[in-house]
This record gives C-alpha cells, structure tokens and sequence, in this order.
C-alpha cells in the first residue's frame, strides 16, 4: 500500500474515534445583529484549531465553531480536508466582523494550495458557518455581535 494511502486512511480512522471521555466540547451562545442567536463550539487551543472542521461532509444549519485566539492577529486559513462548503467571518477583538469570507469551497487532500488559502484579516475571533448563514444573517464588516468566551493564556 503506498505510504500517502496509508496515511490518508488512518487519519480518516482517527477521526471516526469518539472524543477521549474527559473531552468536553465547550460551547457559547453568539446573537446576530438580526436578533437570530445560534450556538458554537468554541475552539481555543492549538490542537483544535488545527484539526477545525476536518473530515466533517456536512454541517447543522445553526451551526458554528468559534475559532478564538490569544490576541487579534492577521490571520491566514487554510482550508484542507474540509469536506463541507463553509462561510468564514473574521472578528476584531472589539467582536465586530472585520472581514466575511463567503461560500469557501469545500476542499480535499488533492484541492491545490492555491485554491484554499484564505487572505484571512484583522482578528481575534473566526467563526465558521454552514455556506450561506452569513447572507441569511446579513453578516457585513462593522457589525457587532454579542458572545461571550474566555481568551486562551499564551
């Protein structure tokens, strides 16, 4: 079995594993600026940022993960292994969008770099939706939103 095939099929075996028990997904309530309030997983180490969204072929329509960071930063995303077509809205640590990514494709182990690498922005927060929730919601740059998470340590 050649050594590329060998790797793709156990990561995909690892992430069928359930999540060790003491693993508890932590979780925040986030309101749009339309009223509408959905809840997110939050994502705040290292580990969790990068595996995202991996592996998953489909979301829940009122669902999203809350990417936080120690402080805002410019950031960049890469979006492989990602199965699932997805909206991206950077937020400033003053939880206001700074920048809405909509529809990024879905991507695979053969989707070219150059085709899934976000010129990110200005953030302390990225959240990621089900491809079109950012147009439902009118999701713009300027708009606050309401949540509240702790700020991971360095």
């Amino acid at each position: 079995m050649p050594k590329r095939l060998a790797a793709v099929l156990l990561l995909i075996a690892v992430s069928l594993l359930p999540p060790p028990a003491s693993a508890k997904v932590k979780r925040a309530r986030l309101a749009f600026a339309d009223g509408k309030a959905i809840q997110v997983d939050v994502v705040d180490t290292p580990a969790q940022r990068e595996r995202g969204l991996m592996f998953r072929r489909r979301l829940p329509r009122d669902y999203g993960m809350l990417f936080v960071f120690p402080a805002q930063l410019k950031l960049n995303f890469w979006m492989k292994n990602t199965l699932v077509s997805l909206d991206m809205v950077f937020i400033g640590a003053d939880k206001r969008i700074t920048v809405v990514h909509p529809r990024m494709k879905a991507s695979t182990l053969r989707t070219p770099d150059d085709r899934v690498a976000i010129a990110g922005g200005l953030a302390q927060y990225v959240l990621e939706l089900p491809a079109g929730a950012a147009a439902r919601h009118k999701l713009a740059p300027g708009q606050a939103l309401r949540f509240k998470v702790s700020i991971p340590s360095r």
